[in-house]
């Protein structure tokens, strides 16, 4: 059996005009198809998700990001009908995560195919920091050969992408690790101007500063007679 790990994908999300519908999720150039469907509109499910593929059942996360989860498959029937069945036998979950053949609407994922892909996401949801699994036992599917085990790689690589966007970290934060810096948006109050003199009040509310009234009227007079004698030196402000 191969070793693998998950790592980041480019990923193509559509939504719906219909803010009720599911979001429908595929990796770029792969050929996993997904469906993040919420459990209040599980029966809007398209019958076209009647197909073997595997699925996640999603708790909410806490207020720490641990989160639970319950990984399943479904062969025939497929997962529309499973989903449907889940709704009845597990109250846990909010939504489920839908993993499906995508490349070519005459091929679908068979028994063995989706059971080992079952296995490999409980593998790698197990040994997640932040997940706590419903699942009482390990899934398996021994009967796949190792080139098709291969084959299915494809579809692991961005399910950890599509969780992480959905708001399920996999792993903690490290302490003293940013936390992409608080709040999406926050409040800019202009910063005051220390050099800017207070305003006066009038009449009709703030008013914009004037220059200083003139001294008392004998520095009146005295400036208006050094004005006609031609002798006026301006110092500044007068002294009230």
């Amino acid at each position: 059996m191969c070793a693998m790990r998950f790592a980041p994908s480019q990923l193509v999300v559509s939504l719906s005009h219909d803010l009720n519908n599911p979001i429908k999720i595929r990796a770029k150039h792969k050929v996993a198809g997904m469906l993040l469907l919420d459990r209040d509109h599980a029966n809007r499910l398209e019958k076209g998700w009647n197909v073997p593929g595997a699925y996640i059942l999603l708790d909410r996360p806490n207020p720490q990001g641990r989160w639970g989860a319950y990984v399943g498959k479904a062969t025939n029937p497929g997962l529309r009908h499973r989903v449907l069945q889940q709704l009845k036998d597990r109250a846990h979950w909010y939504r489920a995560l839908l993993i499906r053949y995508e490349s070519n609407e005459d091929e679908t994922l068979n028994s063995s195919e989706a059971g080992w892909l079952e296995g490999q996401l409980y593998d790698h949801l197990a040994k997640a920091g932040q997940v706590d699994l419903h699942n009482r036992n390990r899934p398996d599917d021994p009967t796949l050969s190792d080139d098709d085990e291969t084959s299915l790689i494809d579809y692991l690589l961005p399910i950890e992408s599509v969780l992480r966007l959905i708001g399920h970290t996999l792993h903690p934060r490290p302490a003293g690790a940013p936390d992409g810096g608080g709040p999406l948006a926050r409040e800019i109050r202009p910063r005051p101007e220390a050099s800017k003199p207070p305003s006066r009040l009038s009449p009709v509310g703030s008013a914009p500063d004037a220059s200083p009234p003139l001294g008392p009227p004998k520095d009146v007079k005295k400036i208006i007679a050094q004005i006609k004698a031609g002798t006026f030196v301006y110092q500044g402000p007068l002294s009230r």
